[in-house]
């Protein structure tokens, strides 16, 4: 047993008082004479030895009363926890988990408004005086700052659902620091109110403080079917006009029960442009494709979405693209070589690709990065100041396809390869070698052919360059000749792409230039070109988002398509010219975004809701004791939902089992004792 006051212990001192009054009797004895006392003495010693035994007990009763009310006064305890209370002032910080999962009811109705019922009920158990402090899964900048109890729970009401999911590791970090620069000296104690999703419950990354107090109580939704969209993506990488495309949808059921005939649905830009309907059992994974053709050129604002309750902040998978017009090429040719013809006559009057040339002795560099794919065709010479246009053009998302000439040193080239960090090449060799082999899985051949053809009948190559054998670059090769060696290669650098030839472009190849396999390859090879988009974003993830220009807008600002609330950004350079948009602060609403500059819109950003919450996984009551115990957390302890008083609970963990009140009825107990002997001791 422990005491809260226990300086009042010292009025046990005033126990000597009723002991000295009856040590001492002070009452005055009147004489009376009688003429024969031996009969009264026998009935005098029979009186004075029952009065003592009264007096006695009489004391005894008021000594125990006394006692009783001492100790009563020193608030005396059985402490339940070895927390002990040092400081006049208490910090309390209560983190209410208002993520999507908490919106799962139970018997008592959603999860979050039991979480704030609960967080009012620690309140009031505390007495006049505490501070609190609110945390929540967003981190709102509000709730930074000490609160009495009346504000604490005008804040409580006002506590929505938030679509981030942060780890509880991060949760109570963020409640230390908060306590910690709040106030100095006090009894902190930390209470955490949430469901304990698996996914973000990582007590083993905790790192706790000794002295602060944590409190963990669950809560338990009742099971709850989900079907939702997890992710889309694109069969091929680029979005083009005409194009028929292929979006795939993986669909999770995350419950036991079979789905029939659910309508999986498409729309963009308003329009609907696929439907499917699916049938899925129970905890199954399923991928749907929706087809359809891009029509249309500039921004694609695109919506999947299912029809599945209770659950439904999942049901819809956001994302967007732009498609291009027409792109540009250009081509840098050696003037003395006829090879650029060939291209030319392949782009005359394209829809989709516009080809625009200069000699390799009068370059534009400044007007280099308003194409998306350039060729080198045969070049003599590759200058200092290209060579650098041209490494900056890749890096930022241009395609370089190089067509080497039948020289006797490749010094211009091998600079230019280094840079771009590709294989060099060794020297240039008269042999004609006959391409035997196709890379069918790269996305440049892909789509291209029906059928595989192991022994096709493919070009000659008349003269070709040897590449040298750099082990620790990785490039992947595309056409390969009989003996082994590599007639294409491709390699990524920063966010573009170099193909790299072993043969010219020349009349001599002319038996490459007529064969089928040129046109899709050079075709491709613009087609694929131009920025890589980013189709869709999470809330919950801070992924940078770049900007998909060259040119240098104004004041950017980011306006969400269906509230029309605006965002402020600020753009930061990164590398050699990109450009990387910052918002002020993240969106929490999933949906479609534009990036405008004026009134001119550039860019859409599409943003989804994050899929951990969908997943119904959560540690039980006995799961998180062992977790506290395996983590030998001395500071931490589990609340168990079954409690039924509630508030009696928290007083009773945090001041331990109150006696006081025992000892109250012990020392009224005793004065009827006294009273009892008094008046019925005759």
């Amino acid at each position: 047993m422990s005491f809260l006051f226990p300086a009042f212990l010292f009025a046990l001192f005033s126990l000597s008082i009723p002991v000295i009054i009856h040590l001492f009797n002070f009452k005055r004895y009147k004489t009376l004479y009688f003429s024969n006392v031996s009969l009264l003495k026998r009935i005098k010693q029979e009186s004075k030895k029952k009065s003592q035994l009264k007096q006695l007990l009489i004391l005894i009763a008021r000594l125990l009363a006394i006692t009783s009310l001492v100790i009563a006064f020193s608030r005396p305890y059985i402490p339940l926890t070895k927390k002990t209370s040092s400081a006049a002032q208490q910090v309390v910080a209560i983190y209410i988990d208002n993520t999507f999962s908490m919106k799962a009811e139970s018997e008592k109705g959603p999860l979050l408004e039991q979480a704030k019922l609960k967080a009012i009920e620690i309140a009031n158990s505390y007495r006049v005086g505490t501070q609190f402090l609110i945390i929540t899964s967003d981190f709102l900048p509000e709730h930074e700052f000490l609160l009495n109890k009346e504000q604490f729970i005008q804040q409580i009401a006002a506590i929505k659902e938030s679509p981030l999911s942060p780890k509880l590791s991060n949760v109570y970090s963020q409640a230390i620091r908060t306590i910690s620069a709040s106030v100095k000296r006090a009894d902190k104690t930390i209470y955490i109110l949430s469901d304990f999703q698996k996914n973000s419950t990582d007590i083993e990354s905790i790192k706790p403080d000794s002295s602060v107090w944590t409190y963990l109580f669950p809560f338990k939704a009742a099971k709850t079917n989900n079907l939702l969209i997890d992710s889309c993506w694109f069969e091929v990488p680029i979005r083009k006009i005409g194009q028929p495309e292929k979006l795939f949808v993986r669909i999770k059921n995350l419950s036991n029960q079979a789905y029939q005939n659910i309508p999986i649905r498409l729309t963009i830009n308003d329009s609907l442009k696929a439907i499917t309907n699916i049938n899925i059992s129970g905890q199954e994974v399923s991928t749907q494709e929706l087809n359809y053709t891009n029509n249309s050129e500039g921004i694609q604002l695109c919506k999947v979405e299912l029809d599945d309750y209770p659950i439904i902040y999942d049901n819809s998978y956001y994302l967007s693209y732009h498609v291009r017009g027409k792109l540009n090429a250009l081509g840098i040719s050696n003037p003395l070589n006829d090879g650029s013809t060939y291209l030319k006559s392949l782009f005359a009057n394209d829809e989709l690709v516009s080809y625009n040339e200069y000699p390799e002795n009068n370059i534009q560099i400044s007007q280099l990065k308003n194409f998306q794919c350039i060729f080198l065709i045969n070049n003599q010479k590759i200058s200092s100041g290209l060579k650098s246009e041209l490494t900056s053009f890749v890096e930022q998302g241009g395609s370089l396809v190089i067509f080497p000439d039948r020289l006797a040193n490749y010094e211009d080239y091998n600079a230019l390869l280094n840079a771009l960090n590709g294989k060099t090449y060794a020297g240039y060799d008269t042999l004609s070698l006959s391409i035997s082999e196709i890379n069918y899985d790269n996305e440049l051949y892909r789509e291209v052919f029906k059928k595989k053809e192991d022994e096709a009948d493919l070009p000659v190559i008349k003269g070709s360059v040897n590449f040298t054998d750099q082990m620790q670059r990785s490039e992947i090769t595309l056409l390969k000749f009989r003996n082994g060696k590599s007639a294409l290669n491709t390699h990524s650098f920063g966010d573009g792409t170099v193909y790299t030839f072993a043969f010219p472009l020349d009349k001599k190849n002319f038996n490459f230039i007529r064969h089928v396999i040129f046109v899709p390859t050079i075709y491709n090879m613009v087609l694929n070109s131009g920025d890589k988009q980013k189709y869709a974003y999470s809330i919950d993830n801070e992924e940078p988002i770049y900007l998909n220009q060259n040119q240098n807008p104004g004041e950017l600002k980011v306006v969400n398509l269906k509230t029309k609330d605006e965002f402020l950004t600020n753009i930061r350079r990164i590398g050699s010219g990109k450009k990387q948009l910052i918002l002020d602060e993240l969106p929490k609403q999933a949906g479609h975004y534009l990036v405008k500059d004026g009134s001119q819109t550039i860019q859409s950003i599409s943003y989804n809701f994050s899929r951990r919450e969908s997943v119904p996984e959560f540690y039980s009551e006995e799961d998180l004791q062992n977790k506290i115990q395996s983590s030998k957390f001395k500071q931490f302890q589990l609340i168990k939902s079954s409690e039924i008083t509630f508030s009696e609970t928290i007083k009773e963990l945090n001041n331990g089992r109150q006696l006081w009140k025992y000892f109250i009825i012990l020392a009224i107990l005793f004065l009827f004792c006294e009273i009892a002997v008094i008046r019925f001791w005759k």
